[in-house]
């Protein structure tokens, strides 16, 4: 009966291991999702950011991978009830761990260098709208893709000079990129149908890369939580079905040692048994002689 429980033990854990497991191959490729969006994201507004925030997404996107390729080590074990192979996906998994803390905190401490860096970024490469084809691509898909203008607002364009000839919209005195209109109406002019921005975007875009950013370091920092809380169960169950499986192990080897001794005993008295039987020879009885 005891076996029998110990066995449904093993059984439970065994499974549940591979219950985790699955969990794993599919937050593995939640993980990759997410890596590779606020990647996406970041390389949009590369020019804004500084190269390190790059890296707490990579080292998720790594980290998914591996933990794709962790996970066929705790499928098989469990499967197999390997100890060696379940200890080694424990092992592999506690590194993971290790890793997934490390960008954790990476993605969080980073939050509070958004703030200065995206002033500075916006506040210093704005002048240089109309002379580099690269800020000027940068705020032309900010200000298109997030409906801003500006950095804190679209009077920041009267401080830029623009070279003569240059198309925009006209906006007392001041030339503020096309980027910037919200909204538009088509007039007839002669023969010519001419499209006139009517409305511009209010808000800067300080407030929206801030938010944009920092909501996806939060996002990468969460993600990498929850999942070291989801490899932390499945730790501790590893170690606990290794466990498991080497005492069962263990306890099938002593109950097969003690049927081959019980069977040797049997066979060995066996062979006692017969040795001590002796013949017994009948002598007829004659009677007492007289002297």
């Amino acid at each position: 009966m005891v076996q029998r429980h110990k066995d449904v033990g093993i059984n439970c854990i065994k499974y549940m291991l591979l219950f985790i497991t699955a969990i794993f191959v599919i937050t593995s490729a939640l993980i990759i999702s997410v890596g590779t969006t606020i990647y996406a994201i970041y390389h949009d507004v590369a020019f804004f950011l500084y190269d390190n925030f790059f890296s707490p997404a990579m080292l998720v996107i790594v980290i998914g991978i591996i933990m794709l390729f962790v996970s066929l080590f705790g499928c098989i074990g469990a499967l197999k009830e390997s100890t060696c192979m379940v200890n080694i996906f424990a092992v592999f998994l506690s590194i993971v761990l290790i890793l997934e803390l490390a960008a954790a905190i990476a993605a969080y401490s980073l939050r509070s260098q958004i703030g200065d860096m995206l002033d500075d970024k916006l506040t210093l490469s704005i002048p240089y709208y109309y002379e580099s084809d690269e800020v000027q691509d940068s705020f032309d898909f900010i200000q298109s893709r997030l409906n801003c203008c500006g950095v804190d607002s679209y009077l920041d364009w009267g401080d830029v000079e623009s070279p003569a000839g240059v198309s925009g919209i006209k906006i007392d005195n001041m030339t503020v990129p096309n980027s910037c209109c919200a909204m538009t109406r088509t007039e007839l002019v002669g023969d010519l149908e001419v499209e006139q921005c009517t409305k511009l975007y209010a808000n800067g875009c300080l407030p929206r890369v801030y938010y944009l950013i920092y909501q996806s370091a939060g996002l990468l920092g969460a993600g990498a939580m929850t999942i070291a809380l989801i490899q932390f169960i499945g730790i501790v169950f590893s170690f606990s079905l290794a466990r498991s499986i080497r005492r069962a192990k263990s306890e099938r080897q002593r109950r097969l040692w003690e049927i081959q001794e019980r069977v040797l005993n049997s066979e060995h008295s066996a062979k006692l048994g017969h040795e001590k039987i002796v013949p017994v020879v009948y002598v007829p009885y004659h009677g007492q002689s007289n002297a």
